[in-house]
This record gives structure tokens, C-alpha cells and sequence, in this order.
């Protein structure tokens, strides 16, 4: 039996709140332009004044914490804390919209392993939580630190650094990407390989284009096909895809003769490739397309929810927003019943339990109990 849902929607239309009775139970009304997905029970929100962009902050009682102000560009949050551009410089806001970081620097990556790269007179170096220097600004270019050790660039090349800004691995690469597993894709005038946290190369520089790490697995090219290898470099199997995507949930996208289907950690094919268009597992349920319509498998590959919808997203928070026309969308639950009606002109995935639905050319939240 189908469960029982209470809907309530938060649609923002003036600046001042009010509550209105009808059969949405529209509870707060602020007219936004734009709205991301709720994180730590804050959201990013923009209201366009004459052309211009204010943005703020709000809670999930859609109260401001922080008020719409110009000039202002705040990015995602992460570790508690966003980045915040305010007359063209950085700083870092927290989920009570409280400035934590004034915003002096002219350019900034969102914490993670609780620093964050920052620029400073054409240099780069690393701030922590509370906006002092750990790593003093000498490098050229900078990525966020990821296992314990950060890549950034000196003198024309790439290289890693601990959290006291000690060269673990000399720069010495043409280009880097993170840690993942233990391991890091460098690249040489040779190619793409991998090496450990130590520098060791543990596979060769010979890829044309490479995937870090995931679940023990990477995904290498030659620029003419796509196939896996393991930590060892050893072949996964022995296919080679016309495209594919890393693992996710154990299950990985494959393409061959320009049909989707999916290969398990071991390299075996779980799924055939017999579909249009496929995206990685996400929530236990994998989206596909077939002659059109999107539809949705489970772990086993079995076609849980029949593909039927015009378009649908993968599922979050065990909800996904589905569409028979493109002109309204709603929302199933993971049984494929439909928990929230088709009539929005847009909706993004759940988040915290609220998720952004736009009516009219205006944002808002819808949530569900």
C-alpha cells in the first residue's frame, strides 16, 4: 500500500513572509530567482533586483540568515564553510551566515581536510578554519588537499606537499590529479601513470587521458577506447569500451556498439549493453534510457520502475524528480509510486529533506513527511 505523504511547499515570491491556505500549504513566499539544495539546513538563494543579483542565505523555515546583498557570489559549502566573493574579493561564510574569513583574497578552493588554498599576491598558499596562514603563499597554482597531501604547481611543474608545506613528491610532473586509494594520476611527457604517496611509481606513464582511483579500480584510455585497470595496472577484463564511468556503488557504465550497459567490481557484465543512455548507481537504482523514456534498474540489474518518463534524475534521498512531458514534474519514491505530483516547471534532487521546485519562473522548496 502506498504510503501517505504530507507535502509542504516553500515558494518564494515577495520579501515579505506570509502564509497562504490552499491546497500546496504554501507556508513562505520570497520570489528567487535561483536556489540551491539545502546543506547543514542552509540554502544559497538569488532574487534579481533591475538586472542585478542579490544573493543570501536561508534557513528551512525560509528565513534569511544572511540578507540579500549585490556584489556578492557565494560558492557550495563544504566543512561547514562556503566561499564568499564580496566586491571582487574571498572570504568564507558559515551555515549562520556569520563572515568567518573576511573576505581579502583574490581567489579561494573550498576547505577540505580543514584547509583551503588561497591567493596572495599572484601566490598561492593554504589558510586553516581560522583564516591564518599554515602554508605561506609561494606557489604558483594550487589544488585542495585530499589523503593528506595537496598537488600544487612551481616553477612550470607539478608536485605534492604535506600540511606544514614540505615537498613529499618534487615537482616534477606536467599534470597531476588527486590522491584517491593511495594513489595519484601524474602525468609525463610519456603519458599518464600513477604513483603512491611515497612518489613510487607504481604504474607506468603510458595513458593518453585517466580517471583517479575509485574502489580500487581506474578508468584509462588510449584516446580510441576506455578500458579498466587495477592498482597493479593489471586489465580488469578483456574489453575495451567505446565510453565509460567510473565505479559507483560497486557498478560501472560501459558502451559498446553505442549501446549502455553496466560491468560489475570483478569486470563481469551485469547488465548488457541494450540501452540508449545510462547513469552511474546512485541511492541503490540506476536511471536509464531507452527509446526515449527513462526508467530505473536495481542492484541486480532487474528493471524496477519501467522507463516511461520523458526525463527523470537519479534518486537522492531515496526520491527522484520525474517528467512525462517535459512541462511538469514531480516526484517518485524508490517503488516508483508517485509521492509528490506532476506541476512544477523544474525540480532538482532532495537534500536534508527539502529539495528546490520552480513554479512560474520562481524557486522554491518542497519537503515531505
Amino acid at each position: 500500500m502506498m504510503k501517505r505523504f504530507m507535502i509542504k511547499t516553500i515558494l518564494l515570491v515577495s520579501l515579505t513572509p506570509f502564509s497562504v491556505a490552499d491546497a500546496n500549504k504554501v507556508i513562505i513566499d520570497y520570489d528567487f530567482d535561483a536556489a540551491s539544495p539545502f546543506y547543514q539546513d542552509t540554502a544559497i538563494v538569488v532574487q534579481n533586483k533591475q538586472g542585478i543579483p542579490y544573493v543570501g542565505l536561508i534557513n528551512t523555515l525560509g528565513k534569511f540568515v544572511l540578507p540579500l546583498q549585490k556584489h556578492t557570489e557565494i560558492k557550495a559549502f563544504n566543512e561547514g564553510l562556503a566561499p564568499i566573493r564580496i566586491n571582487q574579493r574571498w572570504g568564507f561564510i558559515d551555515t549562520k551566515g556569520q563572515i568567518v574569513i573576511p573576505a581579502t583574497y583574490k581567489k579561494l578552493t573550498p576547505f577540505n581536510e580543514g584547509l583551503a588554498a588561497a591567493l596572495e599576491d599572484d601566490k598561492w598558499g593554504f589558510i586553516n578554519t581560522d583564516g591564518d596562514w599554515v602554508i605561506s603563499p609561494r606557489f604558483d597554482k594550487a589544488d585542495i588537499f585530499q589523503e593528506d597531501r595537496a598537488a600544487v604547481k612551481q616553477y612550470g611543474s607539478w608536485g605534492f606537499i604535506d600540511k606544514q608545506g614540505r615537498w613529499i613528491i618534487q615537482a616534477q610532473f606536467r599534470d597531476t590529479k588527486r590522491f584517491s586509494d593511495g594513489l595519484a594520476a601524474i602525468k609525463t611527457n610519456d603519458g599518464w601513470g600513477y604513483i603512491d604517496t611515497a612518489g613510487h611509481t607504481i604504474i607506468q606513464p603510458q595513458y593518453e587521458a585517466v580517471h583517479s582511483f575509485s574502489q580500487q579500480i581506474a578508468l584509462v584510455s588510449d584516446n580510441q577506447s576506455w578500458w579498466f585497470i587495477s592498482e597493479n595496472g593489471e586489465v580488469l577484463n578483456d574489453k575495451k569500451y567505446e565510453h565509460a564511468q567510473p565505479f559507483s556503488e560497486g557498478k560501472a557504465v560501459v558502451m559498446l556498439n553505442s549501446k549502455y550497459g553496466y560491468i560489475d567490481i570483478q569486470g563481469k557484465e551485469l547488465i548488457s549493453p541494450v540501452y540508449d543512455d545510462a547513469w552511474s548507481y546512485k541511492d541503490g537504482l540506476a536511471r536509464v534510457e531507452k527509446a526515449g523514456k527513462v526508467g530505473y534498474l536495481d542492484e541486480t540489474g532487474k528493471v524496477i520502475i519501467k522507463p516511461q518518463y520523458k526525463w527523470g534524475q537519479s534518486f537522492h534521498e531515496g526520491m527522484a524528480a520525474v517528467t512525462l512531458d517535459y512541462w511538469d514534474y514531480g516526484y517518485i519514491n524508490q517503488y516508483g509510486e508517485l509521492v509528490i505530483q506532476p506541476q512544477y516547471d523544474d525540480a532538482k534532487p532532495f537534500n536534508n529533506g527539502l529539495a528546490p521546485v520552480k513554479r512560474e519562473g520562481k524557486w522554491g522548496y518542497v519537503s515531505f513527511d
